[in-house]
């Protein structure tokens, strides 16, 4: 049936089929007649021959290639009869163009096999179709090598294989497809394998494309691999030297796109993985594998885009411009370290999954990317483990836009010395979550917020849980619920945040310590601030600092509760809040230095109310502590409410242990100060309380009972200003009590307010006791009375004085009065002088000199004591005279006409005895007379009856006007013994009378 040479060189003698093959010389042509053909046993093939025939024709046989190679003419075939259908046994073969197919369906069917540690094999444009058989193989390199080009493989159980445990080198597989139900090339242990350009075909839920096994450093370029379970696979134990894969296109993968093993150094790049999106499935499984290098891969519709092992401890991969999408994780990387992930691109399926998990790696660093989609974008596993080193953790400038009621940007467990940057994220849930971490930093966070399924579980900046030094800066949120959220945190600082429209609070803080929020902007929130104790054996919130922040229109300020302490709210400006900070309650708590402009009558700045219990003290819901200190408060409203108004919560219980201290504020005077309710200090409490005596009023004109006082609002060295000079305008129980004319202080007789009342108004009024008209010798006394008043609002303290001044030629007799020590002329007063009330009487009473003046002129005056502390606040105060404060005068001094309405002055004018009769010229106009031509005794200093000619200056009438004083007729030339006639400077009757006057023709 045979012959040597072509099909067209039939010779009349043929030969078998083998003895052809035997005949051939190398390289030569073997023809047989057309037909199809049986073979009972194998043939040989011993050199290079091609077989070739007339027409289309099969051979069922087996073939053994012992050396050179074979190769089919197009019209000739093969078919399986037994198996394998080719076996070379020889180095350095060749076969080309051979086709099988499997008509007969023989079992277990295999196309090539090699010959144990053959190598050097060829197959080019080897296609078999092997009838879907089960166990089956297109190419079965044993233990061999070969270069396999261009074949067309199908029906087959593995494509491509060799033994499992084959080291062998030099296997290259270009080009070709092949359909295979369990492996499209499988590699076993060889070295250095390659396949480039291969198409592979699976059954569409099972097998591998390539198996890579436990090949060592493989490498795979522009393969198309599909409708596998597998893309390309790796032996989860392979410690081998990782795969070189280079733009694989993977399709309809079951559960792994490319799998790694537990290689080192593997590298992906360009590739293309689509899956089925069955649970768990894994677009990379890089396992175990460590130093991993993947390139800009294309992975959709897995559950894992990219997975690590939690189990890899090794380094981490490098990832660069990965583009995830349909995948409910993204990234993860087991325990590795030293991961970096760039550039990427992840998108989820669902409202679940993390876009890059850590899970338990370190040292990680991702930067450049985009997360879309996903419950969480970057984050941390849920479990730690004794050896977790989550430890020097970058992640800067990604972006994250969340599932739409539930999602975070970045959540961390466990981590340490971790910096996250410039992330923009539109979330419901939190910027930055971290939980049992430390040494955390987070700068340019900047949310879009989400409201949330409720209005708790909304979007923030940072929620730090069980975490120290989790600091945050130049971060925004809009929208959302908190801006920053802190439990059971401690050592963390805040600055240059923007948080605006958030639902809850800019600040929430619960059983966390040592928290500083400064040059921070908050703005139309519900709350400014939230400072809690949510379980008493999580710890007392305490030691939070918020300072030189800006807070406009927010719906509420910083509420402190349940026992917070220490807290400094210093140098802020807040504008447009019905409240400012709330102590409900608190302790050790100063709120300072800050500029407050309220807008709403209504308005409250600083409130103590007990509306919750202490989680330190059962029983007790008392603030203590409480200072309010050099802040400028700015229009209406009230500054400072202690107490519980009635109907609110917590009208039962005591509000304050101690007085609320308020010193060195700035009150506008049309608005309330302070104001206390009846339980400000009484009502149930466990605590004790710090008594302040209401001694300590003892100037006051009003007797305070002793007992625990509300607020003192006391100088302290540090005065607050009242928007008047005479401080505060004070009301008791809605009764005037001090009209200070400044802002209101609103107390209780069963919740005093302690303040200053060192405001008086003092003026004096002299009044003769020598009858008007008495004529009294030189030598003898007159007499009259001086009497204090106080007309302010409030008492002038003991030690205020009252000083008569004399000319000269008249002296002291006495000068007495209750209730005061006399020097001199100057009498002091050992007790107050009530507001409204006059003091005591002092009596002066003079004795004429013979050198006395015609006329006579005396001024006293009252002058305020000096600074004391007149209030127990252990400080000076100064007295304050509320109108024409006193200009000490002089003995000169016109009283009416003196600035001041705390002096008085009296006038008197010396008239002499009877004149005798003149001498020469007497009578009227006689020379030597004692007359002047008025009448008057010439030289007398006697003031004429004309009001033009009276002997005083500026006498002046009770409105005014000048007055008179008629003349006695008492003779100048008997010897100097001058009667007296006391004159009434300002009244016709005779009085000594200059007591100010505060009307408008005395003073403007």
């Amino acid at each position: 049936m045979a012959w040597v040479g072509t099909a067209a060189d039939r010779p009349a003698t043929l030969l078998t089929l083998q003895a052809a093959l035997n005949a051939v010389p190398v390289g030569g042509t073997v023809s047989f007649d057309s037909n199809d053909y049986a073979f009972t046993t194998a043939l040989t093939v011993p050199r290079q021959v091609t077989l070739e025939t007339a027409s289309a024709s099969t051979l069922f046989a087996r073939f053994t290639i012992s050396g050179g190679g074979l190769t089919a003419a197009e019209t000739v075939r093969f078919g399986v009869a037994a198996t394998p259908v080719f076996s070379v046994t020889g180095n350095d073969v060749t076969l080309s163009d051979l086709r099988v197919s499997n008509p007969n369906a023989v079992a277990r069917p295999t196309g090539v096999q090699l010959g144990a540690g053959v190598t050097g094999t060829s197959i080019t444009n080897f296609a078999i179709d092997g009838g879907g058989q089960a166990s089956s193989y297109g190419i079965n390199l044993s233990t061999g090598a070969a270069t396999i080009t261009n074949s067309t493989i199908s029906g087959v159980a593995t494509g491509i294989g060799i033994t499992a445990a084959a080291t062998t080198a030099g296997i290259s597989v270009t080009g070709g497809t092949i359909t295979s139900a369990t492996a499209g090339i499988a590699l076993g242990a060889t070295a250095s394998p390659r396949v480039t350009g291969t198409t592979l075909i699976g059954p569409g839920a099972a097998g591998t494309g390539i198996d890579l096994q436990n090949a060592s450093a493989a490498v795979i370029s522009d393969v198309q691999v599909s409708s596998f379970n597998r893309g390309i696979g790796t032996t989860g134990t392979s410690a081998a030297a990782g795969a070189t894969i280079t733009n694989p296109t993977i399709i309809g993968a079951g559960s792994e796109g490319i799998s790694l093993g537990s290689t080192s150094g593997a590298s992906i790049t360009g590739a293309t993985i689509t899956g089925a999106g069955a649970g768990s499935s894994r677009g990379v499984n890089i396992y175990r594998a460590t130093g991993v290098t993947i390139t800009e891969p294309t992975v959709g519709s897995f559950a894992y885009g990219i997975y690590t092992d939690i189990g890899d401890t090794g380094a981490g991969p490098r990832i660069i411009r990965p583009t995830i999408t349909a995948v409910t994780g993204g990234i993860t990387l087991g325990s590795t370290q030293g991961a970096t992930i760039t550039d990427s691109t992840i998108t989820g399926s669902s409202s679940s999954g993390t876009g890059i998990n850590f899970m338990n790696a370190g040292r990680v660093t991702v930067r450049d990317g985009t997360i879309t989609g996903m419950l969480y974008g970057v984050g941390t596993t849920s479990q730690l483990t004794a050896d977790s080193d989550r430890t020097d953790i970058v992640i800067s400038r990604i972006t994250v836009v969340g599932a739409p009621n539930a999602s975070n940007a970045v959540t961390l467990l466990g981590v340490t010395n971790t910096r996250i940057s410039d992330v923009v994220a539109e979330i419901a849930g939190a910027g930055v979550i971290t939980h049992d971490s430390s040494d955390v930093t987070v700068t340019g966070v900047d949310v879009t917020g989400r409201p949330g399924i409720s209005s708790t579980s909304g979007a923030a900046v940072l929620r730090a849980y069980d975490s120290q030094r989790v600091n945050l800066s130049l971060s925004s949120i809009n929208g959302g619920s908190y801006g920053v959220f802190y439990s059971s945190s401690t050592d963390s600082v805040v600055t240059g945040i923007l948080v605006e429209n958030v639902s809850e609070y800019g600040i929430y803080a619960r059983s966390s310590a040592d928290l500083n929020f400064g040059t921070s902007i908050f703005r139309n929130n519900g709350a400014v601030g939230n400072i809690v104790v949510t379980v008493p054996s999580n710890g007392i919130s305490h030691d939070v600092r918020i300072h030189d922040n800006t807070m406009t229109d927010n719906r509420g300020g910083v509420n402190l509760s349940a026992g917070t302490r220490a807290v400094r709210f210093t140098d802020n400006v807040v504008t447009g809040q019905p409240a400012v900070l709330t102590a409900a309650p608190a302790h050790d708590v100063t709120i300072a230095g800050n500029t407050v402009t309220q807008t709403a009558d209504d308005a409250t700045a600083v409130i103590v109310v007990p509306t919750y219990e202490d989680g330190e003290q059962p029983g007790s819901y008392s603030s203590s502590g409480i200072t309010v200190r050099d802040n400028r408060f700015v229009g209406a409203g009230m500054w400072i409410r202690v107490g519980s108004p009635p109907d609110s919560v917590g009208t039962a219980f005591r509000t304050v242990q101690d007085p609320v201290l308020v010193v060195g504020n700035t009150f506008p005077a049309d608005s309330t100060a302070i104001r206390t309710f009846p339980n400000a200090v009484v009502g149930e409490d466990t605590a004790g309380a710090v008594d302040r005596a209401g001694a300590a009023r003892a100037a006051a004109s009003v007797v305070v009972p002793n007992g625990p006082v509300a607020v003192d609002a006391r100088n302290h060295g540090n005065p607050n200003d009242w928007a008047s000079p005479c401080k505060a305008t004070g009301y008791l129980d809605d009764d005037l009590r001090y009209d200070g004319g400044g802002a209101a202080v609103y107390e209780l007789t069963v919740a005093p307010v302690l303040y200053p009342e060192n405001c008086v108004d003092l003026s004096l009024t002299e009044t003769p006791t020598t009858p008007t008209g008495t004529s009294v010798r030189v030598g003898d006394t007159v007499t009259w009375t001086l009497t204090p008043h106080n007309d302010g609002p409030g008492a002038a303290p003991a030690g205020w004085t009252v000083t008569q001044l004399l000319p000269d030629g008249v002296t002291v007799v006495s000068m007495t009065g209750d209730g005061y020590r006399f020097a001199g002329t100057t009498g002091t007063a050992e007790g107050p002088l009530p507001s409204g009330a006059d003091g005591s009487l002092i009596t002066v009473t003079v004795r004429i000199g013979e050198r006395s003046a015609a006329t006579l002129h005396d001024v006293a005056f009252v002058a305020l004591a000096a600074a004391q502390d007149v209030d127990g606040d252990g400080y000076d105060d100064p007295i304050i005279e509320r109108t024409n404060p006193l200009v000490v005068p002089t003995v000169d001094t016109d009283a009416i006409a003196s600035p001041t309405d705390n002096d008085a002055d009296g006038v008197w004018t010396i008239a002499a005895d009877e004149p005798t009769p003149g001498g020469g010229g007497g009578g009227e106009g006689g020379g030597g007379g004692d007359r002047d031509a008025d009448g008057v005794p010439s030289g007398s200093g006697i003031a004429s009856t004309n009001a033009s000619d009276v002997g005083f200056p500026g006498g002046y009438g009770p409105y005014g006007e000048a007055t008179t004083l008629a003349w006695t007729g008492v003779s100048l030339a008997a010897p100097f013994a001058a009667a007296v006639v006391l004159l009434i400077a300002g009244t016709v009757t005779g009085l000594i009378e200059r007591r100010r006057r505060r009307t408008a023709n005395h003073r403007p």
